[in-house]
């Protein structure tokens, strides 16, 4: 990856919160500059759409005034259950005509209309197959609707929107080389739309939507999720409640749901894709520090789980008092990088 010398923002939405990152640097020498977090009524923003423009605009004016963001330039992240992801074999028409040939032909791999979808796609690899060889392709498509949508806010908010970029494929971008070599999976554990991703030696290969929302957690116990959020809501949600105080079987419910989904996408990509063994797990968002989810999970599927280190590759400006090192600012950090790419 290049990088240029200037600030970008990475600005993550979820259900209750917005999350923004200001990264400037090169490769090898990037620094947070700023960073920060708002709250939101969780009914302002749900399923990766923004409902409430004024409210939105009004929290998205305070977090750059009380974060000292200097930069109005952003990549934002985005992922709902609209978003399709599909790995294909498409024929290995000649590189620089591969974009003009999956548009024309994409409506072979979706269940909708191309007309109605954003496309963006990345070239995992080459292989061969009965038709002869072939592009292995990550085909992304979102309902252009949802996401023009969100672009419009932001305009009218007075942001540029300079990249859009699926939430978990931002994740790995915060991993240093050693934790994406083998196979890992990363966990995003929202407070809305959670997701999961499998990596294989550095190259996504997998993508969904989880159904293990931790608003779905927190309202089975005693923080009521639908409550407008504050930050001792998402404070506790992120540290997990005082031992005794959550019931047993909700967190076995909302644990086991998450193994459950784990354990079904390493048996589709064993199936389909000769997958032997998974290296890690690594876990993210703000169900990432619920208390007891990584050992649950560590009993539950016998693989090695972490949690993400959203600083491992940067260094930080000293004026900062957030910590960072929350499993769910790795998102944020992983869209700011994706925008200083060249």
């Amino acid at each position: 990856m290049n990088f240029l010398q200037r600030s970008v923002v990475g600005l993550e939405f979820d259900v209750g919160s917005i999350r923004a990152v200001e990264i400037k640097g090169k490769k090898n020498n990037l620094q947070v500059v700023a960073a920060g977090e708002v709250f939101l009524p969780p009914a302002a923003f749900t399923d990766g759409q923004v409902k409430d423009v004024q409210t939105v605009c009004a929290a998205l004016k305070k977090l750059w005034r009380e974060a000292k963001i200097g930069s109005r330039r952003l990549v934002l992240g985005f992922f709902n259950h609209g978003v399709l992801v599909r790995l294909i074999n498409f024929p290995k028409v000649p590189r620089d005509k591969l974009e003009s040939a999956l548009h024309l032909q994409a409506g072979e791999y979706l269940p909708v209309s191309p007309a109605e979808m954003v496309l963006d796609f990345a070239v995992i690899g080459e292989a061969t197959d009965f038709e002869g060889d072939v592009w292995e392709i990550l085909l992304v498509a979102a309902r252009k609707e949802d996401l023009m949508n969100n672009i419009n806010v932001l305009e009218q908010c007075k942001l540029e929107t300079q990249v859009i970029d699926a939430t978990p494929f931002a994740l790995q971008r915060v991993l240093p080389v050693d934790k994406l070599m083998g196979t890992t999976i990363i966990v995003n554990l929202a407070m809305g739309v959670s997701s999961m991703v499998l990596v294989v030696d550095g190259m996504l290969r997998l993508a969904r939507v989880l159904p293990v929302a931790l608003e779905q957690y927190l309202s089975q116990v005693e923080m009521d999720a639908l409550a407008p959020a504050s930050a001792e809501t998402v404070r506790l949600a992120a540290a997990g409640a005082e031992s005794g105080t959550v019931d047993n079987e909700v967190f076995q419910s909302w644990a086991g749901s998450i193994a459950k989904e784990i354990r079904t996408a390493i048996s589709f990509f064993a199936r389909q894709h000769g997958l032997q063994h998974v290296d890690r797990i690594i876990l993210s968002g703000i169900g990432a520090g619920v208390s007891g989810i990584t050992t649950y999970l560590l009993d539950e599927l016998g693989i090695t789980v972490e949690t993400v280190d959203p600083t491992a590759l940067l260094k930080i400006k000293e004026k900062i008092k957030l910590d960072l090192k929350r499993p769910e600012f790795a998102a944020g950090v992983g869209l700011a990088l994706r925008g200083l790419e060249v």
